[in-house]
């Protein structure tokens, strides 16, 4: 190999480009090699995606340092991952981390966060290994363009190594290798197949539902923490009602329904929800009890047990207390009714509400600024041992551009991180 420098251009200042860009740099200087490590970033903001993340305290990982179970998590990318994680998984993460003075900690849920409860922490802890290790940041340079050379082409001073040209508004740029890690912007995806790469089909994931019902209206806020919940969406050109479940927290919000449980189902949906217009059943069991008999008999106990008490007096566990008074009122139960005086058809109705409240769904709504794309380059295409591509040598991915999405909990970042580390080893150990 030449004396001169590697040139490494990392299109992307997200989470993925920053990874990999340390890492090579910490690669390259353990094995001696001379490296020139260069991210481009075409807005004028940093690690965007971190900074917001989880209410800007950034969910970094998740704690659960079995792979295997961790990958299953990812409704695509699932298999793909599992040898990358093998290598650098979460609790690789946790480590990585804490070796440069972050300490992580686990919330109940099993979300990761920085102590300080503070993505500034992160950010401070990248820029100052990014200094530390002479990694060039150029913002507002934005990639046109990418297109590889031969030496013949280009001012190249080796013979028929194939190299890689860079088109920005006003300038060339040459790399010996480049890692696209653009996240879910279009113009990785353009990139990529300006490169010979196909792009899968392209779906917003991590959404919330639009519903309207008597039962919602007037109660955004509401939480139930162990709901179980049905979705029923139409299959194009077919009768039968494709079927996926969720249990875990939801939100009534101003707008319908959104909490943990359903951003994870609509993750698991997201190109079925696409294709049928968003339009699709919703049903909840509130309680997330195992059948209607339970709720029934939950009703009757209750009933029991406060014989003489009033029904607005005594809600039932699990539910708050508007919630309960928005039930009966839709039910035009009057609340002042004793429990003693509650009919066994409308104690059925009531079980029938908690345990299966039927919606349609209008359409989706973005979760906030930490939207995830569903989609991207073909997973068949990528080197997982290396994260290269297949069919364009040097040419490397990591993160969301890639055909991987995970469910919300720090999966996201997560896959961020693994590709990145290795992605960056990688490139600084590639040789045409």
């Amino acid at each position: 190999m030449s004396d001169k420098a590697k040139k490494i251009m990392i299109i992307g200042g997200g989470a993925a480009g920053f990874f990999a860009a340390i890492r090579a740099a910490e690669v390259a200087r353990q094995n001696k090699i001379k490296a020139d490590i260069t991210i481009l970033e075409s807005s004028d903001s940093l690690l965007k995606k971190v900074r917001i993340s989880g209410g800007g305290r950034c969910n970094v990982t998740h704690n659960l340092f079995e792979v295997r179970r961790f990958t299953q998590n990812y409704p695509r990318g699932e298999k793909e991952l599992l040898s990358p994680m093998q290598r650098f998984q979460a609790q690789d993460t946790v480590e990585w981390f804490a070796a440069r003075g972050v300490k992580l900690k686990a919330e109940p849920d099993g979300r990761m966060f920085p102590v300080t409860d503070s993505s500034q922490t992160i950010i401070d802890c990248f820029m100052k290994e990014i200094d530390r290790l002479g990694v060039k940041i150029l913002t507002q340079h934005s990639v046109q363009e990418v297109h590889t050379l031969q030496s013949a082409d280009s001012v190249s001073d080796s013979e028929g190594v194939q190299k890689f040209k860079l088109l920005l508004k006003d300038q060339e740029l040459i790399a010996d290798c480049v890692m696209i890690a653009t996240g879910s912007g279009q113009i990785g995806y353009k990139l990529a197949k300006g490169l010979g790469h196909k792009i899968t089909e392209l779906a917003p994931s991590l959404f919330s539902f639009k519903i309207e019902h008597p039962l919602l209206k007037d109660l955004p806020g509401l939480s139930f923490e162990n709901a179980h919940l049905k979705l029923q969406v139409p299959q194009p050109g077919k009768s039968k009602l494709a079927t996926f479940t969720q249990a875990g927290p939801i939100l009534i919000t101003h707008w319908g329904i959104s909490g943990p449980a359903l951003l994870k189902l609509s993750a698991w949906v997201a190109r079925e929800m696409m294709h049928s217009g968003y339009k699709g059943a919703l049903i909840v069991n509130w309680l997330g009890h195992k059948n209607i008999e339970t709720t029934q008999n939950f009703l009757k106990n209750l009933k029991n047990q406060n014989i003489k008490a009033q029904l607005q007096n005594v809600t039932p566990v699990g539910l708050t207390k508007r919630f309960w008074l928005k039930l009966l009122e839709i039910h035009t139960i009057d609340s002042e009714k004793r429990w003693a005086d509650l009919s066994g058809k409308e104690l059925t109705k009531l079980a029938e509400s908690l345990y299966s409240s039927h919606f349609d769904i209008l359409g989706k709504n973005r979760y906030k600024d930490e939207f995830v794309e569903c989609g991207g380059v073909d997973l068949r295409e990528i080197n997982f041992k290396t994260m290269e591509s297949k069919i364009t040598p040097g040419l490397f991915f990591a993160g969301e551009v890639l055909d991987v999405d995970g469910i919300t909990g720090g999966f996201n970042f997560q896959n961020a991180w693994t590709g990145g580390y290795i992605a960056g080893e990688a490139m600084s150990l590639w040789e045409s």
